[in-house]
């Protein structure tokens, strides 16, 4: 199999860390060459620690360019970022062979309940700038590969399921 980057992309709290340790597991269980990437993790290793609109998308071009060097080495990428930017996922799609965006779409409402880092909390008190759903409006993706709209009561599992059958795994 050649490599591919699997850019798992949503709000926070929609389950992108969860789904993408899952995908790494089963790859690694299917003998892939694999490497996890998390958003959170990336900013710390490379000190990312601005949030506007603008290094917001510097950022990602920063994560994109290492996924598209791994990819080239014949090495799968597994990420999991918010990264909801047309021009970032256009770059993807144009640069990185092997590209396959997995959007999970989950609503506010329930990303709401779930904020699990208190993000939604936090911009709801003033006292976070500069996040995706509030003061960022996203731009979520045109044609993602795999589309995964949110389902009451449908856990991680039933999910990985969807994207495991979109993806043929």
């Amino acid at each position: 199999m050649k490599a591919s980057c699997f850019w798992l992309t949503g709000l926070s709290a929609s389950g992108k860390t969860t789904l993408a340790c899952m995908l790494n597991n089963i790859l690694i269980e299917k003998n892939y060459r694999t490497i996890l990437l998390d958003g959170d993790q990336l900013r710390s290793i490379f000190n990312h620690n601005k949030y506007d609109r603008e290094n917001r998308i510097k950022y990602g071009y920063c994560y994109s360019r290492l996924c598209k060097f791994l990819v080239d080495q014949n090495i799968n990428v597994i990420i999991g970022i918010v990264g909801l930017f047309h021009e970032l996922q256009e770059w993807n799609i144009k640069n990185i062979s092997g590209y396959k965006e997995i959007f999970l779409d989950v609503p506010l409402s329930e990303l709401v309940k779930r904020d699990p880092k208190g993000l939604y909390r936090k911009f709801k008190n003033g006292k976070l700038d500069n996040f995706f759903g509030g003061s960022i409006m996203p731009e979520f993706p045109k044609k993602p590969l795999v589309h995964i709209k949110w389902e009451e009561n449908e856990d991680e599992n039933k999910t990985f399921k969807k994207i495991c059958k979109s993806l043929n795994l």
